[in-house]
């Protein structure tokens, strides 16, 4: 974390680029060694933070809860994605999986076989899942785009059927102010 606030602030990125100054900072990374290296720790603690054990925690809580609903679990991080669908024996859809799983799988959620589906950034965008009444974001990134998407795919109308997303944020760390960026001011 020092190694990515450090060569922000020494950088004076802020204050040279304005809004614009990830992009610059993404731009650097590319060819000066420093801004790659605090890149590189900028990436890792996002994935430490977005693999948070509570996040595990409240997620067996949610599981539990609204157990015999159908839910989709969305996180930032294929390796997150991974390790939910090993803990709790569900099916998972990453850029990996292959169109024809993907479909099995989908189609195997909507007829009600699957009760549960994790997913990393691939279901953001153009699924169809009215079946899905319960949605859960462990990770993400600060695009208001992605967070609307990933609410769409639970508000989709299907009867008169409530459909409920819940957000997990780490308290005092980066997602936290993630989520704030995401947010109408």
């Amino acid at each position: 974390y020092a190694a990515y606030t450090g060569y922000v602030r020494e950088a004076r990125l802020r204050e040279s680029h304005g809004p614009h100054w990830w992009d610059e900072f993404t731009r650097r990374s590319a060819y000066e060694v420093e801004a790659r290296r605090a890149k590189v720790a900028e990436m890792k603690l996002k994935e430490i933070v977005h693999q948070a054990q509570g996040k595990l925690d409240i997620l067996d809580h949610l599981m539990r809860e609204h157990r015999h609903r159908q839910m989709l679990i969305f996180t930032a991080h294929n390796r997150f994605a991974y390790r939910i669908a090993r803990r709790y024996l569900v099916p998972v859809i990453t850029h990996q999986t292959k169109a024809a799983e993907r479909k099995a799988i989908l189609d195997e959620f909507r007829a009600g076989t699957y009760e549960v589906i994790v997913t990393s950034k691939v279901l953001n965008e153009g699924v169809d899942v009215p079946e899905a009444k319960v949605a859960v974001v462990l990770g993400g990134s600060a695009s208001a785009r992605e967070y609307v998407q990933r609410l769409g795919r639970v508000l989709r109308k299907k009867g008169n059927a409530q459909a409920t997303l819940f957000e997990v944020i780490a308290r005092k760390t980066v997602d936290e102010r993630i989520a704030q960026r995401r947010r109408p001011k």
